[in-house]
């Protein structure tokens, strides 16, 4: 071997020996840019809500007075709080039913022909968006068939009370959580309590708790909490079509118990990355 490498031509030597260097970095290079193509995603930032208006009494929760002073003062710090996070656009839930409603009411609002409503989508998303100067707004609803009502009819009737009992009881804490902080401290303080892991679990819990009312005949609990999934599906989907570019920064207004399910949906994707709402809320 050692007679065969002295005699081997040294400019082939050479040659042969820059052909196997370089072949095995091409194929890094390629595989290096597709991977740094395939990690760059659209940026969701979603923020949870317990609706300003249409509040559930079940859960006993307080009226959230939009008109005051000191409210719409607090609306202002968060939109401007909000900002920070660059929203190329804004998707929300309610009260609109279609994006042509929506939009034809958001101009209206550009155009000074419209009185803003309690609606969360009016006070925050229409402000916020008129600010950062976006021509329209984005519906990210879909509609669910939550039949809670049948759920506690049927475990009224088979022995199951205390489990409807305890759905309310985790609902209602979480509510007067949120009221108490909001009184005591400020609309921006509740937000990060109703967007934080703990309470987000929380409300997660009730949705748990609902799948085991029914029995072997009659499954009722998991079947409304498998069309509360698929509403979660749809609205992830619904998101999912706004992320066109990488460049997009989509901050969606949802309920606050859709969480859940839309971040891990989100966290999953492969053309969307869920960016934490609180880091805004600070």
């Amino acid at each position: 071997m050692k007679f065969f490498l002295s005699k081997f031509p040294v400019f082939l030597l050479l040659l042969l020996l820059n052909i196997c260097c370089q072949r095995p970095v091409e194929k890094i290079t390629k595989h290096s840019e597709k991977a740094e193509k395939t990690t760059t995603k659209a940026s969701v930032a979603i923020l949870g809500m317990l609706h300003f208006v249409s509040k559930n009494n079940t859960v006993s929760q307080e009226e959230t007075d939009i008109s005051n002073e000191k409210t719409q003062q607090e609306i202002k710090i968060l939109i401007s709080k909000l900002k920070q996070f660059q929203p190329t656009k804004i998707a929300v839930e309610r009260p609109y039913r279609s994006e042509e409603e929506l939009n034809r009411a958001y101009q209206q609002f550009l155009h000074g022909n419209y009185e803003l409503t309690d609606e969360e989508t009016d006070q925050l998303a229409f402000r916020l968006a008129k600010d950062l100067g976006h021509e329209k707004l984005y519906l990210a609803y879909a509609p669910v068939n939550f039949d809670f009502e049948s759920a506690m009819e049927f475990a009224s009737q088979h022995d199951q009370q205390q489990l409807v009992d305890s759905i309310i009881s985790n609902a209602r804490e979480l509510a007067q959580n949120y009221d108490r902080i909001l009184a005591e401290k400020s609309l921006t303080a509740a937000l990060q309590y109703l967007n934080s892991e703990e309470a987000i679990n929380k409300n997660h819990f009730g949705y748990l708790l609902t799948t085991q009312i029914g029995d072997e005949e009659n499954r009722i609990g998991t079947e409304i909490v498998g069309e509360w999934y698929k509403s979660n599906l749809n609205i992830y989907r619904n998101i999912q079509k706004l992320a066109n570019s990488n460049d997009d920064r989509i901050l969606v207004i949802y309920g606050q118990g859709h969480l859940k399910i839309l971040g891990q949906l989100i966290e999953d994707s492969r053309d969307m990355e869920l960016v934490p709402i609180e880091q805004f809320l600070e």
